[in-house]
């Protein structure tokens, strides 16, 4: 695209549009090259105008960052973070409704605060709202799908479309929607109302679990394969069978807590993260039988 042109767009846009922008800040595991173009639109009416004036032929939308490994080589193409508008939390005709670049804690938070039920889970699952809708989010036996009523969209052409739950096909760790939306907003089942203290000690039980079982405080991309399905053993309990928590490469490691994270505290290459992933694999595959596919998204 031309300088001018990209000059026009942020004329139009407030800045919101960068050019060869590092993305390391923008992911969990601290590393991450540049992207050749960074959008984050402030509300519908930005992300509406980006989408008509700018001719997208490769992109990616993100949230916090919580589950993507951006190599060090960048991403020749746009990256969109939805900004503040899209965070908003509201409470419309007994149903929650919430922006795409909601955190899933804080969702859980206002859904305790009105007495909503059922929300708890979010509390303790990292990053935003589409994300996690699009790739099925969940933990402790439940997921995003057991809550969504209706999703809205904007497609490359930046055409508002809204899609119901039963039009979506949701799996384990995986969903139907087309990887060239991008969701803006989420409308939530009604769920029964209950005293808002439950709900905390809920939470709060959720959130002392996770402590015990996951490690905090590190650089990781949470879960990084997903547990077979069909299979008794967990991915976690794969790696540790066949030998590979103990496996690195440079700095690239898992934590001794779960193996199932890496942990980059060192700032391990994104090329060394590769390496451990694609190594386990190849060793569970062949001592196993099991391919372990990955949860966390490589860009």
């Amino acid at each position: 695209m031309k300088k001018s042109d990209i000059e026009y767009l942020n004329s139009k846009l407030n800045n919101q549009l960068k050019q060869d922008y590092f993305l390391n800040k923008n992911s969990w595991f601290g590393i991450g090259g540049k992207s050749a173009y960074f959008f984050s639109p402030n509300n519908k009416k930005d992300l509406k105008f980006f989408l008509k004036n700018f001719n997208l032929k490769k992109f990616v939308t993100i949230g916090s960052g919580s589950n993507i490994l951006f190599r060090d080589r960048g991403f020749d193409g746009v990256v969109i973070k939805l900004g503040k508008d899209f965070s908003k939390i509201e409470e419309i005709n007994s149903k929650i409704i919430a922006g795409a670049a909601s955190l899933k804690l804080k969702v859980a938070e206002f859904a305790q605060k009105r007495g909503f039920s059922n929300f708890e889970f979010l509390s303790v699952i990292p990053g935003t709202l589409g994300g996690g809708v699009f790739m099925n989010a969940g933990c402790f036996g439940n997921e995003m799908s057991d809550l969504i009523k209706e999703i809205f969209v904007m497609d490359l052409a930046g055409e508002e479309i809204s899609i119901d739950r039963k039009d979506i096909n949701f799996t384990y760790r995986e969903s139907s929607l087309n990887e060239k939306y991008i969701i803006t907003d989420i409308v939530f089942k009604e769920t029964e109302k209950i005293d808002p203290d439950l709900i905390k000690n809920k939470i709060d039980l959720l959130k002392k679990q996770k402590r015990i079982n996951q490690p905090s405080n590190i650089k990781t991309g949470g879960s990084t394969f997903k547990n077979p399905i069909k299979h008794n053993e967990k991915a976690w309990q794969l790696i540790k069978k066949f030998g590979c928590d103990k496996l690195f490469f440079g700095n690239a490691k898992f934590s001794q807590h779960h193996c199932n994270f890496i942990d980059n505290t060192g700032l391990a290459s994104s090329d060394e993260i590769e390496k451990l992933i694609k190594e386990t694999q190849n060793i569970v595959l062949a001592k196993s039988g099991i391919k372990l596919e990955l949860e966390i998204k490589i860009i």
